[in-house]
């Protein structure tokens, strides 16, 4: 295939994500006017940033678009361009076994001193009113749904915000996004880069921008290193999981926890990042090279 072959196809991915965007729309207005809104107030979000909904609406409202914006795009685009062969299409074939997936959790716990760094320089950075009001809406919504107070709301968290981000976004953003950009500019790491850049962006949480944007490239290079995109979905999964898990055992406040983490950093542990990602690295590729030796 050519690189314009990949380039349609990449533009095929996009547009079945758009799709998946109007379709969310659509589900998400069906779900509000189920749970008791009237078309008024609907109409007068865009004014209320959609403050105000009730927990149970919006874990309802985040699952519509981790299903209808991610995660049945990606599956749509493997069928449509790998069909029967979709899953080793999207290189979801393989088991990763547990040494593969622990190994990629430990390249991003090892990432973690790199994302607290960016996190203090995009602290530096002074933010417009707009997007200072896009991340006060956006902490209030995460306040809501991470008031666990029950066992049950806090295997339903895990589902909505480690397990289905985990598949869907890394089905878009590395498993099509990432490959086919590096088949288009035969560069797998300005791929990463851009894909990284993007997921990050599409979050529009301005505060933590650089360091989303760091945690995107270590799963991007996750996603190279293995040629499995099952590590990166596990690694995300953990990544946004211990998170809240931390919140329930400790009822911390979530605005406050990367800000809490970012600030403890030492400089020492920069050098001790880089060289644990080096020798995690070395271990992948060797765990790599074993498992295309069975």
């Amino acid at each position: 295939m050519t690189s314009y072959d990949h380039f349609l196809r990449l533009l095929a991915g996009i547009g079945l994500v758009i799709g998946g965007l109007v379709l969310t729309a659509l589900v998400s207005a069906l779900i509000m006017l189920m749970g008791g809104m009237s078309l008024t107030e609907m109409m007068q979000l865009n004014d209320s940033g959609g403050l105000g909904f009730s927990a149970g609406l919006t874990r309802s409202l985040l699952m519509a678009q981790h299903i209808f914006s991610f995660i049945l795009p990606g599956i749509a685009f493997a069928l449509l361009y790998y069909r029967k062969k979709w899953l080793s299409g999207m290189q979801l074939n393989l088991n990763p076994g547990w040494s593969l997936s622990l190994l990629g959790i430990m390249l991003l716990i090892a990432a973690y001193p790199l994302v607290n760094l960016s996190f203090l320089i995009n602290e530096s950075i002074p933010l417009p009113a707009w997007a200072a009001l896009f991340e006060d809406q956006a902490a209030d919504t995460l306040k809501a749904i991470l008031h666990m107070p029950t066992p049950w709301l806090l295997i339903l968290n895990l589902i909505l915000i480690a397990i289905l981000p985990g598949i869907g976004e890394e089905l878009i953003f590395r498993g099509i996004l990432q490959k086919q950009l590096a088949l288009i500019m035969k560069s797998p790491v300005l791929a990463i880069w851009i894909a990284a850049f993007l997921f990050s962006a599409i979050h529009l949480q301005f505060e933590g921008f650089l360091p989303r944007m760091v945690l995107g490239a270590t799963l991007g290079y996750l996603y190279y290193w293995t040629g499995n995109l099952w590590v990166p979905v596990i690694a995300h999964a953990f990544n946004n999981g211990v998170q809240i898990l931390i919140i329930y055992a400790t009822d911390i406040d979530i605005t406050t926890l990367d800000e809490q983490s970012s600030h403890q950093l030492k400089a020492w542990m920069l050098p001790l990042s880089v060289g644990l990602m080096y020798i995690t690295f070395t271990a992948i590729y060797k765990k790599r090279h074993q498992l295309e030796q069975v």
